[in-house]
């Protein structure tokens, strides 16, 4: 926590300054009670860009579990409390469990589902890949709300390259050719409101449940990250029943 706050109190405004970071929805988190807070992950720097952005609470940051294997990163994990998570949501391992235990607490879980295929792929045409499941099967387990983000490049650069077979001895995927990434040169966070799954909690949870969520969640995150809807899922002015109703339009990245 001292860590964390540290960082946050030293390097926050650094970054809000160089990206001229503009921040919105920071109401939309409350100030007690557990959620699951999700959001698309484009930069190494969105983690930090989340937790500046939401300056009430202290976030419990879920990281892939293969990132726990690259030199340094499990040490910053540590340090700022982070744990890992199996992305794809597998049932019943110890991840999954410690996710549940933090918000038994009431705290915040951060969660990135895209995993790395956004981070090392900046070219892609789609800028906020699919979503993995296992943030749905910890929202339904622990009953809580999920707050999805949106953390939006508004002016990038590339970055340096990282060898595929290194890429891929990290994170066991196929990977024969060089990543990237990109730094943001200036940057906004939309924080929407938090979406309830009251209706499902005692459906059985199936995988097309988790897809369904993961997928409506996905949509969510890309009307904010497009600024779309925002009366509905950044204002909250307009009501949204998540169970029953279409998040409506198209998918695609401005």
């Amino acid at each position: 926590m001292l860590f964390y706050e540290s960082l946050r109190f030293f390097i926050g405004p650094m970054i809000k300054l160089s990206l001229k970071l503009k921040i919105e929805g920071q109401d939309n988190v409350p100030d007690l009670g557990p959620a699951v807070m999700v959001c698309n992950h484009r930069c190494a720097l969105d983690p930090a860009i989340l937790a500046y952005s939401v300056r009430n609470r202290y976030i419990s940051f879920a990281a892939a579990a293969w990132s726990w294997k690259v030199p340094g990163y499990r040490q910053l994990h540590e340090w700022t409390g982070a744990f890992p998570l199996t992305l794809s949501g597998g049932k019943g391992n110890e991840e999954l469990e410690r996710g549940l235990e933090l918000l038994a607490e009431g705290e915040l879980v951060g969660i990135f589902p895209e995993g790395g295929e956004a981070l090392m792929e900046p070219g892609k045409a789609e800028k906020i890949t699919r979503f993995k499941t296992g943030f749905a099967r910890l929202a339904l387990r622990a009953r809580v709300p999920v707050i999805p983000c949106a953390v939006i490049g508004l002016s990038e650069r590339r970055i340096l390259g990282v060898p595929g077979p290194y890429v891929e001895m990290l994170t066991e995927n196929e990977a024969n050719r060089e990543y990237s990434s990109v730094v943001y040169r200036r940057a906004a966070c939309r924080i929407g409101v938090p979406v309830d799954l009251g209706e499902l909690y005692d459906e059985p949870v199936t995988k097309d449940l988790l897809e369904l969520i993961a997928t409506k969640v996905r949509a969510i995150v890309i009307k904010l990250y497009n600024g779309e809807d925002l009366d509905r899922f950044l204002i909250g002015e307009v009501p949204f029943d998540f169970a029953n109703e279409r998040v409506g339009g198209g998918d695609k990245l401005l």
